[in-house]
């Protein structure tokens, strides 16, 4: 399993990062494939915590080395 791969494509992306924030905020028909993927708090719920560390961890491998 990879960590954050809530679309369970193999990659943690920023397309895992929306599908998130669209479950969260009750979009119709989101479903989310592998949801302990997205448990980055490791407390067995998907909170807008969650979300917030996917977005820290996506932004800390996205910036180059200064």
């Amino acid at each position: 399993m990879i960590k954050g791969d809530v679309n369970a494509d193999g990659a943690f992306n920023i397309s895992d990062l929306l599908l998130l924030q669209k479950w969260l905020l009750a979009f119709p028909d989101t479903k989310l494939k592998n949801w302990q993927a997205g448990d980055l708090c490791e407390d067995n719920n998907l909170d807008a915590f969650d979300l917030c560390e996917m977005r820290r961890e996506l932004v800390a491998h996205s910036e180059p080395n200064l």
